[in-house]
């Protein structure tokens, strides 16, 4: 994978772009380095907007279920706390943030889509957490805020990839389009006229109504996706998805 930053001619414009080989994975490096640039952009007080991108053809297929598979303890609790920080310091940008998305946006990637201020999809975009599918704990912080406590069991239990049109009738997403570069360069400019002082100001505000700012539930979602990890569900899951095959889900539930 390789993980560029661009400016724009005045420098206001920033694009965060992550590359790599189909279908556009998050692994650990990956996430390492996007991280790394994130903070080299809320550095640069020049900056007013940040575009983050994957590939002409795929936002990202979320996590690679290969590698994580092979990790041990150690290193799975590293890539989800790497992963979880850089949700949260995307989502703490003091300027404005959007994610344009072509083909797929699935699990971890979703959550990094919804961590931006604005989400510019592709009219081929699929959207969605998938994570019960392969007997994973689903993140639901970002999508309850978004589409509300009912809808959010639904498309989470689920594990439900959504087309961009339904994913915009929800309000998950902020504009659907033919002309991916083009609208998204429209609005990058459009954004960057904002007055950047009191955006960042109005910007904690917003977080501040719906607990943005602290993302108290950030360390259980964690616990709880170390403790799927290793469970009964994930193994089978996993196994399943990598094998084409549907799987068969056969545990209890956990002690309380």
């Amino acid at each position: 994978m390789t993980v560029s930053l661009d400016r724009s001619d005045d420098g206001r414009v920033a694009t965060l772009r992550f590359v790599g080989p189909h279908p556009n994975v998050l692994d650990l490096e990956t996430l390492e380095a996007m991280l790394a640039r994130v903070r080299e952009v809320e550095a640069d007080r020049t900056v007013r907007v940040l575009l983050i991108t994957g590939t002409p053809t795929v936002f990202s297929g979320g996590a690679d279920l290969t590698s994580l598979g092979a990790l041990d303890d150690d290193a799975y609790r590293h890539y989800i706390a790497t992963e979880y920080r850089l949700f949260a310091e995307v989502e703490a940008l003091p300027l404005v943030t959007v994610a344009v998305i072509a083909g797929p946006c699935v699990g971890n990637a979703t959550e990094l889509a919804l961590a931006c201020d604005f989400r510019i999809c592709a009219t081929d975009a699929r959207i969605g957490l998938p994570e019960m599918r392969v007997g994973f704990v689903a993140p639901a912080q970002r999508l309850t805020a978004f589409v509300g406590i009912g809808r959010a069991k639904e498309l989470l239990y689920g594990g439900k990839l959504l087309a961009a049109s339904d994913a915009l009738d929800l309000g998950l997403v902020t504009t659907v389009t033919d002309d991916l570069e083009g609208e998204s360069a429209r609005a990058a400019q459009k954004y960057a006229a904002y007055p950047p002082f009191a955006l960042a100001f109005t910007k904690q505000g917003v977080h501040r109504c719906y607990g943005a700012d602290d993302r108290r539930f950030d360390h259980a979602e964690q616990d709880a996706a170390f403790a799927t990890f290793r469970g009964p569900d994930f193994a089978e899951g996993a196994a399943a998805a990598l094998e084409g095959r549907r799987a068969v889900f056969t545990s209890q539930r956990p002690t309380s």
